[in-house]
């Protein structure tokens, strides 16, 4: 029977409250990059424009009125309307960003809490999983020091070289035992 992997949730599974400041930061972020958009869109059509002759007051006094397009002063108060909605928007990114770092603690509380178990199981596995190591390689050098004892030429069998074990007597799987067991995952 096989079982799903486990998976560690993200900040926003577990705390609605962090998940909705994410949703909000999004909205944030598709509006900037939308009036972004809607700005750069303005300054190419002032730029784009041929200038204006006189005022669009003295355009309509003449019985002149604009082409249907936007004036030149409408425009420019577009622009200038879209450049404070730019500062609004990143003021209001800078508050959702700076509380989804407040939340972020009680959010991350809750995902260490909700993969304990997990964590512990694997823990406990890799421990369990290092003592076997330790005692194969002791069974190992046993039987290696008996050769080397009765003066046994025993190359042919392809010696083993476990350095990447480190030192059979460093202490290294015993440490590893004693802090997993002082934490309680074995």
């Amino acid at each position: 029977m096989k079982t799903d992997k486990f998976r560690v949730p993200a900040l926003s599974d577990l705390d609605p409250v962090y998940k909705d400041f994410e949703t909000r930061r999004g909205i944030l972020l598709d509006k900037q990059t939308a009036n972004t958009r809607e700005q750069r869109s303005v300054e190419e059509k002032l730029a784009t424009r041929p200038p204006a002759q006189y005022s669009q007051k003295v355009a309509e006094l003449l019985g002149e009125s604009s082409s249907g397009g936007e004036t030149e002063h409408g425009l420019a108060e577009k622009l200038k309307t879209l450049r404070a909605e730019a500062v609004d928007i990143e003021k209001a990114l800078s508050v959702i960003n700076q509380r989804l770092e407040e939340q972020r603690i009680q959010a991350n509380k809750l995902v260490v809490d909700a993969c304990r178990k997990e964590y512990g199981r694997r823990v406990a596995a890799l421990v369990h999983a290092l003592q076997g190591v330790a005692g194969a390689r002791a069974d190992y050098d046993e039987l290696r020091f008996q050769f080397e004892d009765l003066d046994i030429r025993w190359s042919s069998l392809g010696p083993m070289s476990l350095g990447f074990l480190g030192e059979a007597n460093d202490g290294h799987v015993h440490r590893v035992t004693k802090e997993a067991k002082d934490l309680g995952y074995v």
